[in-house]
């Protein structure tokens, strides 16, 4: 007698190579599934969210008039962490995703376009409202993005304003003279003592040569930033 399909799981149940599975045990699987794939298109929502919000604060750095100085300091300062972080999240949603049958319907290509400008359109539409804003603003202070002095950019607080010259203090106590003219540039007013300043420029010897100067307000990097023409 010719043997069923049926009859071949059975026999390979018995002999141990099919193991059954309850329903309590595939529901949580499954449950563990969605809320991994849930909190991965969070994550990458924030992290994309994130790389806008500061992207788009530190856009003056390009067109902001500072020519190469100032091209330099956006590519020495930006956060190439959050690109690798969001690489890594992205694969992992994918590797997951695979594992729905809804994977299989569609060409692979279809879907990683689909989740891919989803994410970063959402990540960008978090930054237009106040609490996303406040919530960016928050993580890139705790974060320290864009904080770091470089070659071609210095940030610290004034603690004494001359005709040619800014003594700042830096984020690690430092004391830097930034050398002004009438060509430096002050996109966003002149400073004052107590503002929280970024300069782009040029080292000369032990003092900084500024070709701009950003004031920014108590929030740093964020829309309380001060605007004064």
């Amino acid at each position: 007698m010719k043997k069923t399909i049926a009859d071949k799981i059975q026999h390979k149940i018995k002999k141990g190579e099919l193991i059954m599975r309850s329903p309590f045990s595939i529901w949580i699987e499954k449950l563990s599934l969605d809320s991994g794939l849930i909190m991965i298109i969070i994550l990458l929502i924030l992290v994309s969210g994130l790389t806008f919000y500061w992207t788009n604060n530190n856009f003056e750095l390009i067109f902001g008039g500072y020519g190469k100085y100032g091209l330099l300091s956006f590519v020495q300062s930006f956060p190439y962490f959050l690109l690798v972080l969001f690489v890594f999240l992205f694969v992992l949603l994918i590797f997951l995703f695979r594992k729905f049958d809804v994977s299989y319907k569609k060409p692979f290509i279809v879907i990683f376009s689909m989740i891919f400008s989803f994410v970063l359109l959402f990540g960008w539409i978090s930054t237009q409202y106040p609490l996303g804003q406040k919530l960016y603003r928050n993580n890139e202070k705790r974060l320290r993005l864009g904080m770091t002095n470089s070659k071609n950019a210095i940030l610290g607080t004034v603690i004494q304003m001359q005709k040619d010259l800014i003594l700042i203090e830096t984020t690690d106590s430092k004391q830097i003279k930034i050398i002004i003219d009438s060509n430096t540039h002050f996109s966003f007013g002149k400073p004052e003592i107590g503002n929280f300043i970024r300069s782009v420029g040029n080292w000369e010897n032990e003092n900084f040569k500024a070709i701009g100067v950003r004031v920014f307000g108590s929030s740093l990097f964020g829309p309380g930033m001060m605007r004064n023409r």
